[in-house]
């Protein structure tokens, strides 16, 4: 059986499937960001939305090509609504980091068995 990558973190980081958003959130926040989140979160409860978003999507992939989809699109969304406190200070999921993180964790096309090929 295939897990998807919301098993796979939850396993491989010792959390609960219920501490997994807050978890995988954290993991794809840069540095500085992860400093200023608590605070961006009691001031703006709805700023991080859409990273949220990202971190259910690619929670539900059970592969790193359908992962990378989510990102893709999560990448192309946030250049069309540009704002100085995600992009210009990186107060966002890092796309780099939610790449890595899924690379890590879910199976390439080429480490599935030849069985799941043929099915």
């Amino acid at each position: 059986m295939i897990q998807t990558l919301k098993n796979l973190f939850c396993g491989r980081f010792n959390c609960k499937p219920e501490e997994f958003e807050e978890r995988a959130f954290q993991e794809c926040l840069p540095f500085h960001a992860r400093i200023l989140a608590p605070l961006i979160r009691m001031a703006a409860p709805r700023f991080f939305d859409r990273d949220f978003q990202l971190i259910r999507h690619m929670g539900e992939t059970k592969a790193w090509r359908d992962a990378r989809t989510e990102i893709v699109a999560f990448l192309d969304e946030r250049r069309l609504a540009y704002s100085f406190l995600r992009f210009g200070l990186r107060l966002r999921v890092s796309g780099r980091k939610a790449t890595a993180l899924a690379h890590g964790l879910l199976p390439r096309e080429k480490d599935r068995a030849p069985a799941a090929k043929a099915a």
